[in-house]
C-alpha cells in the first residue's frame, strides 16, 4: 500500500525539503496538485490531500528567495 510520505526514512518532511533543489520542490508541489485535482474531479468533491506539504514547500522557497535577495552580489 502507498504512503502519503514521499520519503522512506524517518526524517520529517519539513527537514527533508531543506536538502532538495528548487526544481525538486516545485515538482513535488506540482505532482501533489495534479493528484489532488484528479481525485477531486473523479470523486466530485473538494478537498486537499497535502496542505502541510504545500505550506512547507512554499515557506522553504520563500526563505531561499529572501536569502538570495540579501546575499551580496559578486563583483558588480
Amino acid at each position: 500500500m502507498g504512503s502519503c510520505i514521499p520519503f522512506s526514512d524517518e526524517e520529517p518532511f519539513a527537514e527533508r525539503v531543506k536538502s532538495l533543489a528548487d526544481d525538486e520542490l516545485l515538482e513535488i508541489w506540482e505532482e501533489t496538485q495534479q493528484i489532488e485535482n484528479l481525485l477531486c474531479t473523479e470523486m466530485n468533491t473538494d478537498f486537499s490531500i497535502a496542505p502541510d506539504y504545500e505550506k512547507v514547500i512554499v515557506e522553504e522557497l520563500r526563505l531561499r528567495s529572501s536569502r538570495k535577495l540579501r546575499a551580496p552580489r559578486a563583483a558588480e
